[in-house]
């Protein structure tokens, strides 16, 4: 009876504790979904691929247009072609639903942390997590949907591993969900099967953890390796490891920290917490420990891009390899962050946090603005093509000059097929016209039929 009565007071305080930080789960939601919905609402486009799926998935058939790409990632490509089937080339419908699974993403990685992080820790670790501006596109890119689903799902399974006691169909439930999640990208799989493995490990019955663990690892063995061997990228370059050493700046350079002096600050941060936990002769508190497993998260949502030659960015639309990595990254910035809340003067050390976390932030703000410019270079572009002659506009062939760069962000990409958009705004169906964008203006001769530069509001020909 004393047992049963200490539960139910545990799960009354348990249940108390969570009313009162449900307004942090408010904020956090809200905080992932404003990128995509300031996007939305300032005119940021449908880009490079987006407009593909939207006109495949309206005047072809599924197994024409997404055959390929749903025989490597089943999800993601069944995800592709009902979304853009169902919402067409409305981008700010298309934002709502990635602004959704951020918020999402960000609620579901806030209740991990707070599970296993003391709580100052984990506050300011999912605080980071939404403010880091290295994953843009997976904010403001709607054919990034699915690879956010993936990161739901993957955090999901994770923190349905994490209640106790540890269940074989608890377990099941979040090997199934990593499934899943891997099935729509494959970046989950070597953070999913490393984090559930060392749950198995750690608080599976010692009876039957190896057979959790066994049967894990060749499940999601057998869907990386028919994904790895179904791939249409598969032996193009760049070849594997071949941009890995951008990984680094990609996490820690002055795009994400908009200081080269703070990116000096954090190696010398990171190199003390790293000796000390691995050098022997130290005694590493838990801020050290807690940034060498950050790292490790980095590494091991990285690796499935990394194995794939994935040019690792800060900008642009590769800066979506950035994205199941960053769960590491907020948590090496959060642990330094807190090494900081311990200097003697607790308001210096919380003035310094939050000023830490601006700094974090601040380059987002710029990278919304790009996405905006480029919603305005393709408006202003499709507007002059309306008034080129009916056959070169319905019909083609015809090529455009490539339009501004915004770092690395432009609704039309150089050297890329843009018949989509035309074939959707003049109802031509498929495959018509056929239209792209020049590499550069002096390749523009290579294409076929006339070639169009894009002067102020009007297309002056080349």
């Amino acid at each position: 009876m004393g047992r049963r009565y200490v539960c139910v007071e545990n799960a009354r305080a348990r249940a108390r504790r969570s009313v009162r930080w449900l307004g942090f789960d408010v904020l956090l939601a809200a905080a992932g979904a404003v990128p995509s919905l300031v996007g939305a609402a300032l005119g940021s486009p449908l880009l490079h691929d987006d407009w593909a799926f939207a006109s495949d998935s309206r005047y072809l058939r599924f197994s024409t247009a997404f055959g390929t790409q749903t025989r490597s990632r089943p999800l993601e490509g069944l995800w592709n072609w009902a979304e853009f089937r169902v919402l067409g080339s409305h981008a700010w419908a298309h934002l709502f639903v990635l602004a959704a699974l951020n918020a999402l993403a960000a609620v579901l990685f806030w209740r991990l942390l707070e599970r296993w992080l003391p709580r100052r820790i984990a506050v300011i670790a999912a605080l980071v997590w939404v403010a880091l501006p290295n994953r843009a596109s997976t904010h403001l890119w709607s054919t990034n949907s699915p690879h956010v689903f993936s990161l739901v799902m993957l955090l999901a399974a994770l923190l349905v591993a994490s209640r106790k006691p540890l269940t074989g169909r608890r377990y099941g439930t979040a090997v199934a969900l990593l499934a899943v999640g891997t099935l729509a990208y494959e970046g989950a799989i070597c953070l999913g099967v490393a984090g559930l493995v060392a749950l198995a490990w750690t608080r599976g019955d010692p009876a039957t953890r190896r057979r959790w663990i066994v049967s894990t690892v060749g499940v999601m063995g057998a869907i990386g390796s028919w994904m790895l061997a179904t791939s249409p990228k598969r032996g193009a370059s760049p070849t594997p490891f071949h941009n890995l050493s951008h990984l680094a700046s990609a996490h820690f350079g002055p795009a994400v920290v908009a200081s080269p002096l703070v990116s000096a600050a954090l190696v010398i941060g990171i190199g003390w917490c790293f000796a000390v936990v691995v050098l022997p002769g130290f005694h590493p508190g838990l801020h050290p420990k807690l940034v060498v497993l950050g790292l490790v998260v980095i590494g091991l949502g990285a690796a499935p891009f990394a194995a794939g030659g994935f040019p690792f960015s800060t900008s642009g639309f590769f800066d979506r390899g950035n994205l199941f990595s960053d769960l590491g990254t907020a948590l090496v910035f959060a642990s330094l962050i807190a090494l900081v809340l311990h200097v003697r003067w607790q308001v210096a050390g919380a003035a310094l946090a939050g000023v830490a976390l601006v700094v974090v932030a601040l380059p987002g703000v710029r990278t919304v603005g790009d996405y905006v410019r480029a919603g305005h270079d393709g408006r202003r572009l499709l507007a002059a093509i309306d008034a080129l002659p009916s056959d070169v506009r319905t019909q083609g062939p015809v090529t455009f000059l490539p339009l501004p760069s915004h770092h690395s962000v432009s609704e039309f990409l150089i050297d890329y097929d843009i018949s989509g958009a035309l074939a959707l705004r003049y109802h031509t169906g498929a495959p018509l016209p056929r239209a792209a964008m020049a590499f550069s203006a002096a390749t523009a001769g290579q294409h076929p039929g006339p070639a169009y530069e894009l002067v102020g509001t009007r297309l002056v020909a080349r």
